[in-house]
């Protein structure tokens, strides 16, 4: 009778054949579903050994260990490739693992929705079991309660996964080969008018004065919040009048910024100014620019229940503290800021990312378009009368 041993956690099949003792390694974890999985094995063996003492054929080991001699061993010993016995779940969290260069932020976020949206659906299989219709059913459930921008971000990952995969010869395709990305939604950016703005302001005066400098930081700015939760002292230069954004801060870890355009140096303008000297005089002892009421640094999450409560109290409209952001870019364009400043401080990577996203603040576009060359077209037919 084969049976299963452990060897440092990893699972093996123990058994002997025609006299000689031999073991299979499949390169499973030692857990409950992995040892279901080799106690099937097992009653595939014992029953092709069995049936061959009775004369009804040699065993087929390469039926019962699909890859089964890709990697002998020495000793009897057997060696099946692993990626066709491993389940998804085991495959992708060790890849993720020696994926090194990956921010800790970044790999937290991977790993909570491998978590919730991926494992429950394909985290069982094995790599060969799983198909295109697979994919498209767990796109199309987590596309209900993620938008659609954000699992094919997710999933980005594990699409590189099977093409690494691929690319190794342990699969022949990729079941993501012919899945495309779903069609990104067009978020609606909501910013908050200036009498909207005037009142947030006032609220956090009133209920939480210690965060009023930061959201309107925010909203003067056009950073990323994240960016300015980790903004340090020794990244203002007063002498040259600019704030260097370098770094963020995510999840409780300081983090390198997302892309090369958001590592930037932004104008020190004359409401940025103040609200830097304000916290300056406050003269608490931190790295940090803006602390919370026990002069820490600001932790997102409790920023976030505090806003919202402000704006409950003060009857605005609902909407995420990102929409600070979009404040400070349609107030700038919509006043006639030049719109290449209001790209270089948000930190686009090109113009026509500022353009598509904020094109009914420009200015033109408030009037009816072709005002100018129609004013053209009157001065000229009142030259032609004269």
């Amino acid at each position: 009778m084969a049976s299963i041993r452990v060897d440092k956690d990893v699972l093996y099949i123990d058994f002997s054949y025609r006299g000689k003792r031999k073991r299979v390694y499949l390169g499973l974890s030692n857990t409950a579903h992995n040892r279901a999985i080799l106690e099937a094995k097992i009653n595939l063996l014992d029953g092709a050994i069995k049936g061959e003492k009775l004369g009804l054929g040699e065993v087929d080991f390469k039926q019962i260990f699909p890859g089964l001699g890709l990697f002998q061993k020495p000793k009897e010993e057997l060696e099946v490739d692993r990626f066709l016995t491993a389940t998804f779940d085991v495959l992708y969290l060790e890849w993720i693992d020696h994926k090194t260069h990956i921010a800790k932020n970044t790999r937290r976020t991977m790993l909570s929705f491998h978590r919730n949206h991926i494992s429950p659906y394909i985290g069982h299989k094995l790599l060969g079991d799983i198909t295109e219709k697979d994919i498209r059913m767990m796109m199309t459930v987590m596309s209900k309660v993620n938008r659609n921008v954000v699992v094919n971000r997710k999933l980005r990952s594990v699409r590189s996964f099977f093409n690494e995969v691929v690319e190794e010869g342990h699969l022949k395709e990729s079941p993501f080969k012919k899945v495309k990305y779903l069609r990104n939604e067009k978020v609606d950016i909501k910013p908050f008018n200036q009498e909207e703005l005037a009142r947030l302001l006032v609220g956090f005066a009133e209920k939480y004065p210690a965060y009023e400098s930061f959201v309107a930081f925010l909203a003067f700015s056009g950073c990323r919040p994240n960016e300015v939760v980790g903004l340090k002292w020794d990244k203002i230069d007063w002498e040259n009048r600019k704030i260097l954004i370098r770094e963020g801060f995510v999840l409780g870890e300081e983090t390198l910024l997302k892309t090369d355009s958001s590592v930037r140096d932004i104008d020190m303008t004359e409401p940025l100014e103040v609200l830097l000297l304000q916290q300056l005089d406050k003269g608490i002892d931190s790295e940090y620019v803006f602390v919370n009421e026990f002069n820490r640094r600001i932790c997102w999450e409790n920023f976030r229940q505090k806003y919202h409560r402000v704006l409950k109290l003060k009857n605005i409209v609902s909407r995420p503290a990102y929409q600070l952001r979009h404040t400070f870019a349609s107030m700038a364009i919509k006043n006639g800021e030049d719109i290449l400043w209001v790209s270089r401080m948000l930190g686009h990577s090109n113009l026509k990312t500022t353009l598509t996203t904020y094109t009914r603040y420009i200015p033109s576009l408030e009037r009816k378009d072709g005002s100018i060359i129609g004013g053209i077209y009157s001065n000229i037919k009142g030259e032609d009368n004269e």
